[in-house]
């Protein structure tokens, strides 16, 4: 494998929590030339000593996009918009993520690395996701429809263009940080708002965000990840038990929904003029017993998570109590 070390390294979606961290990493230990691009520098700034060049940029402009790709070798692409509004999202994490290929490929980059969810994937009737199952083009929620999308676009226009991409789908991203998995489910806790659907025995799946960060990085320079789509997990636990840990550092009860509500009220949103805060893409993946295998990242390009559950959590609650709390 290559060394990253001086080599022009593009990260979008730099101010978030998996982009934060991946330009840190990637200019302190890997001693990559890092540019980071997004909105919310001011939350960032500390790359900055780092080495990590930071820039505001929309990712929805195009002229932005094409002059931070230029004399890059490799874009890792983390930015997206979850979001309830689908026009707001097929422009995002659709049609930016084809733009930016389009441009990337245009300017000589060699390698891309598209973040995408295991959420993208059609789970009907599997129990076990693999990376060969369909995409879930289909879907009746926002997210997954429209990161399968991305997937979709992203394969043809960097084959369009003989351009190597590597697309990487996590499961449940925890850690230190504002993730919507940490900070986020936390900050839901302490308001007392419901984080359950039903008894909560749903799997949930964990894995932290350093090895996340470490399977993109596998994936900028491993020549077997060329052309190829990997599942970052790291095992089960239930969401019960997950959201327990917020629980008992908060003091705050957990909070359900029972699962006909959750329904009813998911199925709401397809009524002209009604929102509601829960689609049928967050109660599948709440309520299912679905598995992701990380086989092939292991045995393709050697990934494998290094931080146990027991020790994320020690980490993501010791940053939660010092900046929540």
């Amino acid at each position: 494998m290559k060394s990253l070390k001086n080599t022009p390294v593009l990260v979008t979606g730099a101010t978030g929590f998996v982009g934060s961290r991946l330009s840190e990493l990637l200019a302190t230990r890997e001693e990559a030339q890092v540019t980071g691009i997004g909105r919310n520098l001011d939350r960032v700034s500390y790359l900055k000593n780092m080495g990590v060049v930071l820039q505001a940029a929309d990712i929805l402009d195009e002229e932005a996009l094409k002059k931070w790709v230029k004399g890059k070798d490799i874009v890792i692409h983390t930015a997206a918009a979850l979001v309830a509004d689908l026009a707001m999202a097929q422009k995002v994490n659709v049609d930016a993520t084809e733009t930016l290929i389009r441009l990337a490929a245009e300017a000589g980059v060699s390698r891309f690395v598209h973040v995408s969810t295991v959420g993208a994937c059609d789970m009907t009737n599997l129990t076990l996701v693999e990376e060969s199952a369909p995409l879930a083009l289909n879907h009746s929620s926002v997210y997954p429809k429209t990161k399968a999308e991305a997937e979709k676009r992203a394969i043809e226009t960097a084959a369009a263009y003989g351009m190597e991409l590597s697309i990487v789908r996590p499961t449940m991203i925890y850690g230190p940080g504002h993730g919507v998995w940490s900070e986020g489910m936390f900050s839901a806790i302490l308001k007392g708002n419901p984080v359950l659907f039903g008894d909560g025995s749903g799997n949930f799946h964990p894995v932290y965000i350093d090895d996340v960060v470490e399977g993109l990085i596998l994936c900028a320079i491993h020549p077997k990840a060329a052309g190829e789509t990997f599942n970052l997990s790291n095992g089960l636990t239930t969401w019960q038990e997950f959201m327990s840990n917020y629980s008992n550092l908060s003091g705050k009860k957990l909070k359900s929904i029972p699962l006909l509500v959750a329904r009813l009220l998911a199925f709401a949103n397809k009524i002209p003029g009604i929102k509601t805060p829960i689609d049928q893409g967050f109660i599948e993946m709440a309520t299912s017993k679905k598995d992701f295998p990380n086989n092939k990242a292991a045995k393709l390009i050697g990934w494998r998570p290094q931080v146990s559950y027991e020790e994320g959590m020690k980490k993501t609650l010791e940053w939660l109590k010092k900046e929540l709390l």
